[in-house]
C-alpha cells in the first residue's frame, strides 16, 4: 500500500528527495553506514519518522542513491582532457578524493541492479578515455580495471590504516602499549633471523614515534608508475593489433568497458 505524502504545514521543514539523500550521506559521514535508519535519518531532518518514505521507497533505495551521490563527486568536469594519461589521472584523483570524503563507500555492497545517473556518466567518462586508446576492447577495460583496483585498494587501506592509529593512539592515551602485540612465533623467527627484514621493519616504525605504523602510500606516484605501465602495454597493443590485422568495432568494445566497469563499480 502506497504511503500517502503528509499535508504541507507553514512550520514543517522543507523536504525533497535530494534532501533526504544528502543528509544520509552526512549521517554516514560522520557516524558510519551502519549508523543510517530512517528513524535516524526523521530525526536529523526534523520530520515523522514515516516521512523519508514518503521520498525513498525503502533503505536499499536510500543506500543506492547514496552511493550515486558519491559518483556524482567522481565526475571529471566537462571537457575531459584530450590526453588520455591526464583523463585517466583526474579520473582517478576525483574518485579517490570521493571515496576519501565518503570512507563508507568503498566497502558498502550495492543492494539492486540499477545503474544510476552518476554512475552511468562516470562510466561514460571512462569509456571515452578507452576509445582513444585504439586498443583491442579487453585491453582497455583491463587498463581501467587496473586503475579502479589501485584507486579503491588505496581508499581501503588508508582507511585501515586510520583506524590502526586510532586504537593505538587510544592505547597510549590510556596509559597503554601501542602495539602491535607481536606472537611468539614471530619473535622467535626474528632473532633466529629467518625474518631479518621484518624486524628491522618493525624496529625502524618503534624508533621513528610513528605508533609503529606503515607511512601513507604516494597515491601520485603508484598511479604514474600504473599509468607507465598501461601506456608500455597498450603500445604493445596496438603494435600486435596492425600485425594481425584485425579491425576493431567500435560500438562492441565501448559495449565491453560498460559492462566491465558497471560490473565493477560495486565497491569492496
Amino acid at each position: 500500500m502506497p504511503v500517502e505524502r503528509p499535508a504541507a504545514s507553514a512550520s514543517a521543514p522543507a523536504t525533497s528527495r535530494q534532501e533526504v539523500v544528502e543528509a544520509a550521506v552526512k549521517l554516514a559521514d560522520e557516524e558510519g553506514i551502519e549508523a543510517v535508519s530512517m528513524r535516524r535519518l526523521a530525526e536529523r531532518l526534523g520530520v515523522g519518522t514515516m516521512t523519508p518514505y514518503t521520498y525513498v521507497e525503502s533503505k536499499e533505495e536510500l543506500l543506492d542513491l547514496m552511493r550515486d551521490e558519491v559518483a556524482r563527486a567522481m565526475l571529471v568536469p566537462e571537457p575531459l582532457p584530450r590526453d588520455w594519461r591526464e583523463a585517466l589521472r583526474q579520473i582517478a584523483l576525483r574518485t579517490r578524493a570521493a571515496l576519501e570524503a565518503h570512507p563508507w563507500a568503498a566497502s558498502a555492497r550495492p543492494h539492486g541492479l540499477r545503474v544510476r545517473i552518476n554512475l552511468a556518466r562516470h562510466i561514460e567518462q571512462s569509456a571515452s578515455v578507452v576509445e582513444t586508446l585504439g586498443v583491442d576492447p579487453k585491453v582497455g577495460a583491463a587498463a581501467l580495471a587496473a586503475v579502479d583496483d589501485y584507486v579503491i585498494g588505496h581508499c581501503l587501506r588508508l582507511r585501515a590504516r586510520q583506524r590502526v592509529l586510532r586504537a593505538r593512539r587510544a592505547a597510549v592515551a590510556a596509559g597503554q602499549p601501542p602495539g602491535p602485540v607481536i606472537d611468539p612465533a614471530v619473535e622467535a623467527a626474528i632473532e633466529s633471523g629467518e625474518l631479518a627484514r621484518v624486524g628491522r621493519i618493525f624496529a625502524a616504525r618503534a624508533e621513528s614515534g610513528r605508533l609503529a605504523v606503515a607511512p601513507a602510500s604516494d597515491f601520485e606516484q603508484g598511479l604514474e608508475w600504473l599509468l607507465d605501465g598501461i601506456e608500455r602495454a597498450t603500445r604493445q597493443g596496438v603494435y600486435e593489433w596492425l600485425l594481425d590485422g584485425a579491425e576493431a568495432d567500435p560500438d562492441e568494445g565501448t559495449a565491453e568497458v560498460a559492462d566491465g566497469l558497471a560490473e565493477r563499480s560495486e565497491p569492496r
